[in-house]
Formats: structure tokens, C-alpha cells, sequence
């Protein structure tokens, strides 16, 4: 008998060396990878510039006002304005930036992981910190990656204080839902999500005074959040975002977001859910669920339900860094179900083949993400910055490739946007809104050009048009929102970009589109550049 136990202690302890081993080698693996992405990203995409030029606007009045165009509370500007007055605004260093950000959720993770016996955070690097969508984009300079780390971290502080119930747990408990809530407008939900689950805990133990503290904590992350409601309940401009999609478009991007577009990544995560749920509820039904596998179970579900109707009710297009928070907690709630019981060496052995199996997976069908380029935005503004006169003018269309063209465009040739906007920094919807309201919005953009070509000028079309074939007629929709389409500003996109394109086509000599510029761009924002010149009558 005791030499039974003693074999089955050594096998215990061989698993989790070897366990150990694994994550560190999975660590170092992220780390390669977070290395790789900083330096092949390249310049920033629009919605980065946005992000930047949010956060560097010259004065505290300014970004009180315009914060609310880039999606995130007010904290997290303030962050990204603190590091560039000390780091700087290149792109190596905002690059820089986002790999320290990956570095973070390594390092929550492994933290969290401790608090269930285990300590090594084998799920969580395989679905989180490995998942091709969070390199890609979690390190974009957007909140959405410092969100993640955030509700990772809120996560992780309650599972923590479920376990020791101790002042100094309730404090650090506080200050992550603060924080989560500080950087991300959807980690209100997971944070909701987070203390449901621990009032189910609670209650489920006769535990009202960890009770009390958890909806304490909530209700210092909603008193922190406050001051943004009024703010953003006046976003008159926010219904053109609302363009509703398909359940198919929802899932496709939902899966890419999972990284389980292939085979071996879907197998990984039903397998590690499984495995997480089947012991769940084995002991459920013995009424001897452990409270930290509880809190991850009932935070999973939560935070599924919660990720529904958020999504639902914002009603926007799906895009895969939206869901990298909830990526990110229910890869956190899987560890830590999973952690919380005693499981045989085959299980234990069983799991660390899966996440090797699912790293693998992701990285065989996501590798060339890790090469692309973000935009080549500054290679065109480069091009134009060497080659254009002051006598030409250059057409950024649409209207959002000006807030990255600001950025990097330092030439001599003015410039202006498909519709012309005041206000290039960021991304102003409000005077978007203004100018679908119009009845000709493209009149100053064509009297624009007809001028440069009268006189000799030469028109280059940042983004080319929707050029026409013979017989097409473009499309034409009245003012918003008294078209079919209401205040939905993407056909409103194409077809003052088919407007325009007509109007060239019409009264134009010569056309082209000129060579490519850069290659494995990222489909988001591989900018084509056209030049027109000659006027005709």
C-alpha cells in the first residue's frame, strides 16, 4: 500500500515538473511571438492613429471632449498620453508598447494560476496568451489588449479573495474592478459577470459578509464608471455605427476570435472545456463542488450570457478584438475549474498533449498574421511626400485613411478627405453625420479638383474610387436618414466614392492606379493609391 502511494507520488511529482516546464516553454513561445509581431506590424492602422491622436490632443479640454469618439474611458488616454510624453509617439516605441502589454496577460496568467494549487497556466497560455487574434491584435495600441489584462486580472483578484477572504484580497479586488472598468467599456459586463459568480459562491456557503464586500467592490467600479454614462447616452453620432449583422457574420468572427478555424484549435477548446466541465458537474451532482471550480463555472456562464446581450444591444459590425476580453476570462475561468481538483497523471498528461496540440494547431493556419503589416498608410504618405507638387492635391478616400494619412503625410500637396471633414486627428463621426445630412456633401471636394486640374495640378486618390463600368450609374441616396439605409453610413461610403469616380470618369483625360505599394498588408487597411490628371470641358 505504501509503496503504491509512494509510485503515485512520484508520478504526481514527474507530471508537474514536467507541467511546469511545459508553461515555461509555452511563455518563452509567447514571448518569441509578441517579439516577432512588435517588429513586423509596421505603421499604425486607423483606429491606432485614432487611439494616439486621441490621447495626444493638446489640451486636457480637448480630450474631455473628444475621448468619447475612441471607445474607451478617459483612464486609459491618460495611460497612452503618460507613456508617449516619456516613450514617444514612433512606431517602434507605440510598438514597444503592445508587446509589454502581451508580456502583462503572461503574467496574470501565471499569477492567477497560483491561486489554484497548480500554478502553471497550461490552458490559459494555450487560449489566451498563445491565441493568434490577441497577438494580432491585443497589441494594437487600442484598449482592447490592456482591457483583456485588466479582467484577467479582476478575475483572478476574487478568485483570490474567495479563497482567502483576507482585507488585503478585498482591497486588490477593488482596485482590479476599477481598473477593468477604466479601460474597456464591455468589461462592465465581464466584470458583472465576475461578481454574480462570486455572490453565487457566497450565498452558496452562507457567507453574507463576502457577500456584502464583493457588491461593494461592484459598486465602486460602477461609481467609477459613472461619469461616462451621461456622456455617452449623448453620442448622437453612435446610431451610424449601429449597422446590425448576421448571426453567420457574428460566429465567423466569434470563431476567428477563438483562433478554432481549424481542426486541432476547435478539438483544443471543446477537449480543455470538457475537461473543466465534466468534473464540475460530477461533483455537482454529489453536492461537492469545490468554491473556486463554482466561481469559474457560474463566471463562464455569466460571462456567455452577459457577451450576448452586450453584443445585441450594441448592435455593430462584429470585429475579432471585440471579443478579446471574453476570450481572455473564459480561457481564465477553464484554468481555473480545471485546477481546482485533484485529476490522474493520464488527465493531467492528456491536457498538456491537448494545449501543445491546440498552439500548434492555431499557429499552423495563423502564421502569416504574425508577418502582416497593420497599414501601409506610410509608405503611400512617404511616395506622395516625395514625388507630389504644391500645384496638385491629393483625395484620401474614404474619409477614415485620413486620420492615419495625418499622421504619417509630411509633403508639400494639400490634402483633404471623400467627404471633406475639418477635423483629421480623429475620428469625428459627429461631422460624418453632418455631412450625410447634406444634400450635395461632395460639391467642395469636385470644385477641389476641377481647380487643380484647370490649373495644371495633378489629383491622387488615396484609396482610389469605385470606378465605373460602361452604363453603371452610381449610387445616389438622399440626405440621411431618409434613405433605406438611415444614419447606416457605409453606402453612404460607396456611393460618394462611385459619385466621385463618375465625376473623374467624366471630366478626366488620364487615369491609373499606380504600383502597389508594400505587400502582406493587413486587408483592413492595404490602401491603393490612383493618380488623374487633364481636364477636360
Amino acid at each position: 500500500m505504501g509503496g503504491s502511494e509512494t509510485r503515485d507520488s512520484a508520478r504526481s511529482e514527474t507530471i508537474r515538473r514536467i507541467e511546469y516546464i511545459a508553461g515555461v516553454i509555452l511563455s518563452l513561445i509567447a514571448l518569441v511571438l509578441l517579439g516577432i509581431r512588435a517588429t513586423h506590424a509596421g505603421a499604425l492602422w486607423r483606429d491606432e492613429c485614432d487611439s494616439v491622436g486621441t490621447a495626444t490632443l493638446p489640451n486636457f479640454s480637448e480630450l474631455l471632449r473628444y475621448f468619447q469618439f475612441d471607445s474607451f474611458p478617459l483612464p486609459f488616454h491618460l495611460a497612452l498620453r503618460g507613456y508617449i510624453a516619456i516613450a514617444g509617439d514612433s512606431d517602434a516605441s507605440l510598438r514597444l508598447l503592445g508587446a509589454l502589454v502581451g508580456i502583462l496577460l503572461l503574467l496574470v496568467g501565471w499569477w492567477s494560476a497560483r491561486i489554484a494549487r497548480a500554478g502553471v497556466p497550461l490552458v490559459f497560455l494555450t487560449l489566451a496568451a498563445l491565441n493568434p487574434t490577441f497577438v494580432t491584435w491585443g497589441t494594437t495600441i487600442r484598449g482592447y489588449g490592456i482591457g483583456s489584462v485588466m479582467i484577467v486580472f479582476a478575475f483572478a483578484a476574487t478568485a483570490n479573495f474567495l479563497a482567502h477572504r483576507t482585507n488585503g484580497s478585498a482591497f486588490l479586488m477593488y482596485i482590479a474592478f476599477i481598473a477593468a472598468v477604466q479601460c474597456l467599456v464591455s468589461n462592465t459586463v465581464l466584470v458583472f459577470a465576475i461578481c454574480l459568480a462570486g455572490l453565487g459562491v457566497s450565498f452558496s456557503r452562507g457567507d453574507r459578509k463576502t457577500a456584502v464586500v464583493i457588491m461593494g467592490a461592484l459598486g465602486a467600479a460602477a461609481l467609477s464608471f459613472l461619469p461616462y454614462v451621461a456622456v455617452y447616452f449623448k453620442m448622437n453620432w453612435h446610431v451610424l455605427l449601429q449597422t446590425g449583422s448576421s448571426t453567420a457574420a457574428w460566429w465567423e468572427t466569434i470563431r476567428n476570435s477563438l483562433g478554432a478555424h481549424n481542426p486541432a484549435t476547435a478539438i483544443a477548446w471543446l477537449a480543455l472545456t470538457l475537461m473543466a466541465a465534466l468534473p464540475c458537474a460530477m461533483r455537482l451532482t454529489k453536492g461537492a463542488l469545490p468554491p473556486l471550480a463554482s466561481f469559474a463555472l457560474l463566471a463562464a456562464l455569466a460571462t456567455i450570457a452577459g457577451g450576448c446581450i452586450f453584443f445585441k444591444l450594441l448592435s455593430y459590425l462584429p470585429n475579432q478584438w471585440y471579443f478579446l476580453p471574453f476570450v481572455c476570462l473564459l480561457a481564465s475561468a477553464l484554468q481555473l475549474a480545471g485546477l481546482s481538483f485533484d485529476a490522474s497523471a493520464a488527465v493531467r498528461t492528456f491536457r498538456l498533449l491537448i494545449c501543445f496540440l491546440g498552439v500548434a494547431g492555431m499557429w499552423w493556419s495563423n502564421w502569416s498574421t504574425l508577418t502582416i503589416r497593420q497599414s501601409n498608410v506610410d509608405l503611400v504618405a512617404n511616395w506622395l511626400g516625395s514625388n507630389v507638387r504644391a500645384a496638385d492635391l491629393i483625395v484620401v478616400n474614404p474619409w477614415f485613411f485620413g486620420v492615419s494619412f495625418n499622421r504619417y503625410y509630411h509633403g508639400a500637396a494639400p490634402w483633404l478627405t471623400l467627404p471633406t471633414l475639418s477635423d483629421h486627428r480623429i475620428h469625428r463621426y459627429d461631422l460624418l453625420q453632418e455631412k450625410m445630412s447634406e444634400d450635395d456633401p461632395l460639391h467642395d471636394v469636385k470644385s477641389a479638383i476641377e481647380g487643380t486640374l484647370h490649373n495644371g495640378g495633378r489629383v491622387y486618390l488615396v484609396g482610389c474610387a469605385h470606378w465605373l463600368r460602361e452604363g453603371e450609374r452610381p449610387i445616389v441616396l438622399p440626405p440621411a436618414p431618409r434613405s433605406q439605409y438611415g444614419w447606416d453610413f457605409l453606402p453612404y461610403i460607396i456611393g460618394w466614392s462611385q459619385q466621385i469616380a463618375e465625376y473623374l470618369q467624366t471630366y478626366v483625360h488620364n487615369g491609373g492606379e499606380l504600383p502597389q505599394l508594400g505587400e502582406h498588408i493587413n486587408p483592413q487597411e492595404d490602401i491603393p493609391l490612383c493618380l488623374v490628371e487633364g481636364w477636360r470641358d
